[in-house]
């Protein structure tokens, strides 16, 4: 073979640390370069010259120096470095944003994205288009708007107290209720039979009446017994005493109800006690009056979009039952045929919602010619997923509506399945585009063109079009770029390997030409 062989087996061997000096000092040139994924060169031998046959029938064999096999990139996940500008996407998993070059499509994993003079979305270093999950280009609504929409249905959720805490109401409830033996009283049960009667009454015991009426006037009566009188009779004193004003009755648990005949007013209360020398005694402290009443508002809007403010007023009627009355001032509108009421909200005994009578309110809102019909949604009867009645402070409140008024665009959003979304000055969003991502099955077959773009090859495969967040895809993270994959320190590392490998081969070279020389100096 000759010292030949050793010339060109350095000579190989020093092209081949050449190419791999160049590849590293290209990664450490990348290292600051967002998205880059850092490259390898795997080297492989030459063929091997046979000088012989062993005894033993193993070949005898010279390599002919080193060559450079491949040269493959590292496409693992790179940190994401935080920029807080909305539309620096990274992708955090396998996947490409696609942009469009004009005549073929690009491959990215750096999504450095900006809009143009057209509201374009595009990449920020070459202009590209970036494409949506249509293969369309994807245009940012700057100057959109969008139109107000009438409410149609109002979902009101939280609680109501169940407890009737509050001495003056518009409706007040007997705290317990009267019984005879055990049985809830009627009408027609007397006086001296109810259970909580201590002491029969007799002819001109008298039973003494105050309060207030609904609008705050005092009410002070004194009811005179007579023998034989029943419930019916005291119910009798106390709407003469409250003529006008409010009306008693005796609900089917026993229980006096005492309502004001005006909605809305709740000054109304009653107190019963037995006069000061009277022979016959009932234990009235055990039957106070109470009542409860909560209000809260909300923003209905017309088919204009303009917000009318609406009082929600909640009254307790009896145990477990409700009604709901709205109002609003009379230069936001009317209500269509005096009807602003759901009456009947009844709820179990485990708190839950039960039924309700019809939950439509009509608005004659002022400007808008035709009447608005808007449901109020209490909930499912037996869940706790709407209005609900247990101890503890009231918070029923209109959570959700489908109306709302005039918007301009606000801003935009990206989630990470890649939904582009446009928002809105009245809250309402819109989904713009959703970006296409692409997958490779043979990533190191991609072609690099830079600008961190990548092309198909046939090596690669065709491209197959996906969403964030699906399948192998990865997901999109807002404001976020994939920093270079680069290891600092491996890469060093491998720079000392490289350039030992370098001087080595020199060293082979410089040693078989001194032998050489030698050789040459024989004949002298």
């Amino acid at each position: 073979m000759g010292l030949g062989g050793a010339l060109y087996s350095g000579v190989s061997g020093i092209r081949a640390h050449q190419n791999m000096l160049d590849i590293i000092g290209n990664n450490l040139a990348n290292i600051n370069t967002y998205g880059y994924k850092s490259s390898r060169l795997l080297f492989s031998d030459l063929l091997s010259q046979t000088i012989a046959i062993g005894t033993n029938g193993n070949p005898m064999q010279v390599g002919k120096g080193v060559k450079f096999a491949s040269i493959t990139s590292n496409f693992s996940q790179g940190t994401l470095e935080s920029t807080n500008n909305v539309f620096d996407l990274a992708i955090q998993g396998e996947g490409f944003f696609v942009v469009n070059g004009g005549s073929k499509d690009y491959f990215t994993r750096v999504g450095a994205f900006s809009t143009d003079e057209d509201n374009y979305l595009i990449d920020s270093s070459t202009g590209y288009k970036v494409l949506d999950t249509n293969g369309k280009e994807i245009t940012i609504p700057y100057d959109s708007t969008v139109s107000g929409k009438a409410t149609s249905r109002a979902y009101i959720t939280g609680n109501l107290d169940a407890s009737a805490s509050s001495s003056t109401a518009e409706v007040l409830i007997m705290s317990s209720a009267l019984t005879s033996g055990g049985s809830a009283a009627t009408t027609a049960t007397t006086l001296n039979s109810l259970d909580s009667n201590t002491t029969d009454y007799a002819a001109g015991d008298t039973i003494l009446i105050t309060g207030t009426k609904s609008d705050g006037t005092a009410v002070s009566a004194t009811y005179t017994y007579a023998a034989g009188d029943t419930v019916a009779t005291l119910l009798a004193a106390i709407n003469t005493a409250f003529s006008g004003d409010a009306t008693a009755s005796l609900d089917s648990s026993g229980k006096i109800l005492l309502k004001s005949d005006t909605t809305g007013n709740d000054d109304l209360s009653l107190t019963l006690a037995d006069g000061g020398s009277n022979t016959g005694a009932t234990t009235w402290t055990d039957h106070t009056f109470s009542g409860s009443t909560y209000i809260t508002s909300v923003d209905i809007f017309d088919s204009q979009g303009t917000r009318h403010a609406v009082t929600l007023r909640f009254t307790k009627q009896m145990d477990n039952e409700w009604d709901l009355t709205a109002s609003m001032d009379s230069s936001e509108g009317t209500f269509a045929s005096s009807d602003n009421q759901i009456t009947g909200i009844t709820f179990n005994d485990d708190g839950t919602f039960s039924t309700s009578g019809d939950t439509t309110l009509q608005f004659n809102f002022n400007g808008i010619s035709s009447t608005q019909s808007v449901i109020f949604d209490l909930g499912t009867s037996g869940k706790n997923d709407g209005l609900t009645q247990n101890g503890g402070d009231s918070t029923a409140a209109v959570t959700k509506q489908d109306g709302y008024e005039y918007g301009t665009f606000d801003s935009v959003s990206v989630n990470s399945d890649g939904t582009i979304k446009a928002l809105y000055t009245n809250g309402i969003t819109d989904t713009v585009a959703t970006l296409k991502l692409a997958l490779f099955n043979n990533l190191n077959g991609l072609n690099k063109v830079g600008d961190n773009l990548y092309e198909q090859t046939s090596a690669s495969g065709e491209p197959i079009y996906v969403n964030a967040n699906s399948g192998r895809a990865g997901s999109v993270s807002s404001g976020y770029l994939e920093g270079s994959n680069v290891d600092m320190a491996t890469e060093l590392t491998s720079l000392i390997t490289a350039q030992r490998g370098f001087q080595l081969n020199t060293k082979v070279i410089t040693t078989a030409d001194e032998i050489l020389a030698e050789v040459v100096n024989l004949k002298r």
